[in-house]
């Protein structure tokens, strides 16, 4: 894909469709060397497997349209804005925001399950470790803090999805859970109770996320994990390719402001934060792009160009992308 600009600023970068080794060649730093040889690694490992039923997952519109915290913001509520679409996460006090990794590995894991099984009643475990085997997480005292950490903030807090355009104005509120058991001890992870941790999704959120998935590859979420910014570009990507084709437009360029409303909510509301939320979002964009070389994109001046290009997931597991 050509990509036609005028000579782009310092540190931005033209993206189209890289292999690896042009990603590789195009100037990492050597402190990231290691990190971007073990993603081309990775990348090349799972190029020419197909998306099986064991890697299969889905991930609601919503949740890749606005995504949560990459670190702890601090505060007892935090929002995110795609076009139109605002989403917002309110905390429980008791527990604060859902942040970083390992949320979003659970929210992947909790819309795969509601989809695959079409229940809203979902088993995680009889104890801590039968969890994160299920969530591919290790089994280390560090992964088993942070899981039952980041479960308890996910569970508890409270998506508030709004839509306004044009004057019209939507609204709907969803608690993540109705119920949800967690008998496992923190102190003995591998330790098997008599009753299995339970979580019962509520029924907004439920419908919401099995009416219209939007399917990924769960290896491939894996393999971003360092970043939560490069796993959710790549379930962004994923979603906003398929919209392009659904809706037969060959291309859309997406202003940097608005993706920096999207995905850069940590960057100061200044053309420094807006350069330094660039120069970030191209560099992860590249790690994404290792493991969906078929998407068309380029960094522009005026924002990023996203092509219709070939769809690398296409199974929804009876599910529909719908177009909004």
């Amino acid at each position: 894909m050509s990509c036609p600009h005028s000579a782009p600023p310092p540190g931005d970068s033209i993206v189209a469709s890289p292999s690896p080794v042009a990603v590789e060649e195009g100037g990492a730093s050597p402190a990231r060397a290691p990190r971007v040889r073990k993603l081309i690694a990775l990348a090349c490992d799972l190029a020419d497997a197909e998306v099986d039923a064991g890697s299969l997952a889905f991930l609601g519109q919503a949740l890749v349209q606005t995504t949560l915290p990459h670190s702890d913001p601090g505060v007892p509520c935090f929002e995110r804005t795609s076009g139109s679409v605002s989403l917002s996460i309110i905390a429980n006090p008791r527990f604060g925001l859902p942040f970083g990794t390992v949320p979003r590995l659970l929210l992947a894991w909790i819309c795969t399950e509601a989809v695959k099984t079409r229940s809203p009643m979902l088993g995680l475990g009889n104890s801590q470790n039968e969890f994160l085997r299920k969530l591919g997480m290790r089994t280390d005292g560090r992964d088993c803090q942070r899981l039952r950490a980041q479960s308890l903030k996910l569970f508890s807090s409270m998506l508030s999805i709004t839509y306004q355009s044009q004057g019209r104005f939507g609204l709907k509120n969803m608690p993540i859970a109705d119920e949800a058991f967690v008998f496992w001890d923190p102190h003995r992870p591998d330790e098997r109770t008599p009753w299995e941790s339970s979580l019962r999704l509520s029924g907004e959120f439920f419908r919401n996320v099995t009416e219209a998935p939007v399917p990924i590859d769960m290896r491939v979420l894996h393999a971003l994990s360092r970043s939560p910014l490069a796993m959710d570009i790549y379930s962004w990507l994923v979603y906003r390719v398929f919209l392009l084709r659904v809706t037969r437009r060959p291309s859309v360029v997406i202003p940097w402001q608005s993706l920096k409303r999207q995905f850069g909510a940590d960057y100061g509301a200044t053309s420094r934060g807006l350069l330094d939320f660039r120069k970030q979002f191209l560099l992860r964009l590249k790690d994404a792009l290792l493991f969906y070389p078929e998407a068309e994109v380029c960094g522009q001046d005026t924002g990023l160009l996203v092509a219709a290009s070939r769809l690398r997931t296409r199974h929804t597991g009876g599910g529909r992308l719908s177009s909004l």
